[in-house]
C-alpha cells in the first residue's frame, strides 16, 4: 500500500491489528495542514436536520450518538488530529460496537490509495499480503459476518493524477452510497471537514474542490461533519504569539466533567465561539508575507460555521501514539 511515512504505516498496522470485532477494519492517519485542504466555498449548503444530544459524554456516549446519526444521514465524517491515542480509541470503539456493522457497509480512509485498493481488499478478506506491502498485523477481519454483510474499507487518496481530494473521495463513495443507498464512515484529518475557511485563504489555494465542498455538492443535507476541539501545541513554524484557547468557556457550559464529550456546534454558546481561538492551531499557512501563521488569524468565522458537531477533548493534550520501530 501507499503510506506517507514509516510512522504512519506503523499506526495503520496497530489499528488494523486491534479492530477485529464487528467485522470491520479501520486504518487511518491524517494531516490537517494547508497541503490537504483546498479552497473552501462559503458555507451555504444545506446541513443535516437532525437532533443531537446536548452532550454525549465519554467514548461510549460518543459512539452511541454517532451510530444513531446514521439513521438520519448517509455519511458521518469523523475528523481527527494526528497520531492521538484518544482519537484512535474512539474510532476503534465505534467500529467494534455491535450496531455499527448493522448500519454501515463502507469506511473510507485517508491514508489508503485508490490505486492500491486491490491490495487493501485482499488484506481485509484475510488473504496473504507480502510483508513488504503491509508487514505484520493481525487480520481476523469480517470473520463474524456473512459475505454479503461485510464492511469494505476503501482508500480515498487519489494519487498524482487526482483533480483534488474532494473529487477522489466522492468518486469512491458514489457506488456504495449514492447508487446503493448505503451508509459510510469517512475518517480524515479534521480540517478536511471544515465547512468554511477565511476568504483570503480559499483564494490562495487554487480551484481544487475540497472534501467538505464536494460532499456538500453530492450529498447536501445527508452528511454530518464532526471535528475535534481541544488542546494542541502551537505549531513550531508559527513564531508569533497566537490566541491561547480559553477552554473554560467550554467547561463552564458543559454539565458533565467527562472527557471526551460530543457537543453540537449549533448549540449556544459554542456556535458563537471563534474559529481563530479554538481551531487556530489546527490549520496554519506559511504563504505570503509575515511568516507562518494560523489561517484563521483575524477571521470572524465561528465554530458554528465550521462543523455540525465537535468531539471536545479539553485542555489536556492526550497521548501520542508511539510508533513501534520497524524491522
Amino acid at each position: 500500500m501507499s503510506f506517507r511515512s514509516v510512522a504512519a504505516k506503523n499506526v495503520v498496522l496497530r489499528m488494523v491489528g486491534v479492530m477485529t470485532v464487528a467485522g470491520a477494519a479501520l486504518v487511518t492517519v491524517s494531516v490537517a495542514n494547508e497541503s490537504f485542504i483546498r479552497a473552501q466555498p462559503p458555507q451555504s449548503a444545506r446541513r443535516p436536520n437532525l437532533r443531537l444530544p446536548d452532550e454525549a459524554a465519554g467514548i461510549d456516549g460518543i459512539v452511541r450518538t454517532l451510530i444513531s446519526a446514521f439513521d438520519q444521514v448517509d455519511i458521518v465524517a469523523l475528523g481527527e488530529a494526528h497520531m492521538r491515542r484518544l482519537d484512535s480509541d474512539i474510532r476503534i470503539a465505534l467500529i467494534r460496537h455491535p450496531d455499527f456493522a448493522k448500519k454501515v457497509r463502507t469506511i473510507v480512509i485517508e491514508c489508503g490509495s485508490i490505486a492500491e485498493q486491490s491490495t487493501l481488499d485482499r488484506y481485509i478478506r484475510g488473504e496473504s499480503v507480502p510483508k513488504a506491502q503491509l508487514e505484520r498485523a493481525a487480520r481476523e477481519v469480517n470473520s463474524t459476518l456473512p459475505a454479503d454483510a461485510r464492511i469494505r474499507v476503501l482508500g480515498g487518496e487519489g494519487g498524482a493524477a487526482s483533480t483534488g481530494r474532494g473529487n477522489s473521495t466522492t468518486s469512491v463513495l458514489r457506488e456504495p452510497v449514492f447508487q446503493r443507498r448505503g451508509k459510510a464512515l469517512i475518517i480524515y484529518g479534521a480540517a478536511h471537514f471544515y465547512l468554511d475557511a477565511p476568504a483570503d485563504y480559499r483564494a490562495s489555494m487554487g480551484d481544487n474542490i475540497p472534501l467538505a465542498g464536494a460532499l456538500d455538492l453530492e450529498y447536501p443535507g445527508r452528511w454530518l461533519s464532526v471535528i475535534r476541539v481541544g488542546a494542541l501545541d502551537r505549531p513550531p513554524a508559527v513564531k508569533e504569539e497566537d490566541i491561547d484557547p480559553d477552554y473554560q468557556k467550554f467547561d463552564r457550559v458543559l454539565k458533565t466533567q467527562v472527557r471526551p464529550v460530543l457537543a453540537p456546534l449549533q448549540r449556544l454558546p459554542f456556535r458563537d465561539f471563534t474559529a481563530e481561538e479554538f481551531l487556530g492551531r489546527a490549520l496554519t499557512t506559511c504563504r505570503g508575507a509575515g511568516g507562518c501563521r494560523s489561517v484563521f488569524k483575524g477571521s470572524t468565522l465561528t465554530l458554528g460555521q465550521m462543523a455540525d458537531a465537535c468531539v471536545y477533548v479539553g485542555r489536556d493534550a492526550d497521548a501520542l501514539i508511539q510508533a513501534k520501530p520497524t524491522r
